[in-house]
């Protein structure tokens, strides 16, 4: 019978797609069901619904161990594979318990535990086929890999989303645990995207190390503190090798990570969290001027887009319009990448932008878990 079902949804032009999302910063899920018609630029793209849901503390701690070589070993890469799944499954199948729309497939990106573009290798875990067991629904996942296949960096993901959804000369920037920008350009060929370096990572560590909190919410550390010159300037230097890297580039928490605070001191913890702000939009508006057209706007998604220092950072220092777009899409956006890319997928259409990520071709992404 599935395979009737199957054909039924590669036949059909429109298709609602729950989009998973699992960030680099590790603390939950982003569940969007999204309408997705048509392909390509003309594809019609809408939000259904959404969810955003918080991991608790010890789980994510787990996770946040899988990251870390000292501490992980293919031992707990395996184990952690199959516990992440049960638990993004039982998130998933909660959410599909209450919401009353139709859902066709899901879109699963899993989580990243280890991006290695230097040797055209990444990971991201969450197994698709409990997922696709415990819902009964077809899952489209792994999306990645073969980009890197063919030689590029499989990161970021999302350009292809901001060429539809966004008008050309629009920076679409978004703040998760690392902070990526997308220039929109009118031709697929033309879009320029990459990561920038850190957005929320390093802050996090900070706050979890000194407050015992996962993140700075609302910026309030950042509020209470000072930027320290001299730390910035320590930190732009380590970062040194990463910004003058040409893109396509792409990059992580396997760089972004304690050991790239190590020996860090300021005067107090909020004078550090409120550094890590500034030198985190420092560097992605300076990647943006070094890199990438002349545009229009900001337009900034992600969970750094909640933290008011961070974006008034962002307007002071890149002197352009920024725009915030209202909380349920900069919290869905990448969960509505993933829908807009398993549509293509079951459309057997290519999503990748080679001129993001340095592939030598176009290819179709993902690969399918049945139930």
């Amino acid at each position: 019978m599935i395979w009737n079902e199957i054909r039924n949804l590669l036949s059909s032009e429109s298709r609602n797609i729950l989009g998973v999302m699992s960030g680099t910063s590790a603390d939950g899920l982003e569940l969007a069901v999204v309408s997705c018609l048509g392909s390509g630029k003309s594809m019609k793209v809408r939000l259904l619904e959404h969810s955003s849901v918080q991991f608790e503390s010890s789980f994510h701690e787990e996770i946040v161990k899988t990251f870390d070589p000292s501490l992980s070993g293919v031992d707990r890469v395996n184990s952690m594979n199959f516990l992440i799944g049960k638990k993004h499954a039982a998130v998933i199948r909660s959410f599909l318990d209450t919401t009353e729309v139709k859902v066709d497939a899901i879109a699963y990106h899993g989580q990243t535990v280890y991006h290695d573009p230097a040797v055209h290798a990444t990971l991201q875990i969450g197994e698709a086929d409990i997922v696709s067991s415990e819902t009964g629904l077809p899952v489209v996942f792994d999306f990645r890999k073969k980009d890197m296949v063919f030689g590029g960096e499989g990161a970021p993901i999302i350009p292809y989303f901001d060429w539809i959804y966004f008008e050309s000369g629009i920076y679409a920037v978004n703040l998760g645990g690392i902070a990526n920008v997308t220039y929109v350009a009118e031709k697929l060929e033309d879009v320029k995207a990459f990561d920038t370096g850190p957005a929320n990572c390093l802050i996090d560590l900070v706050a979890k190390r000194y407050f015992n909190m996962e993140f700075d919410e609302g910026g309030k550390i950042a509020a209470r503190g000072t930027v320290d010159g001299a730390v910035l300037d320590v930190l732009v230097e380590r970062d040194r090798k990463y910004f003058e890297r040409r893109p396509p580039k792409s990059t992580g928490r396997e760089v972004y990570n304690d050991d790239f605070l190590e020996g860090i001191s300021v005067s107090s913890p909020d004078n550090l969290v409120r550094t890590l702000v500034r030198f985190s939009v420092f560097q992605l508006v300076q990647s943006i001027n070094s890199y990438l057209p002349l545009g229009k706007r900001i337009v900034v998604t992600g969970g750094g887009a909640l933290n008011p220092v961070m974006i008034e950072d962002l307007k002071l220092l890149s002197g352009l319009d920024v725009e915030v777009p209202e909380r349920t899409f900069l919290q869905a956006k990448e969960a509505m990448g993933m829908a807009v890319l398993a549509q293509e997928f079951f459309n057997g259409v290519e999503a990748n932008v080679p001129s993001v990520t340095g592939a030598r071709k176009r290819v179709v992404l993902g690969k399918l878990a049945l139930p």
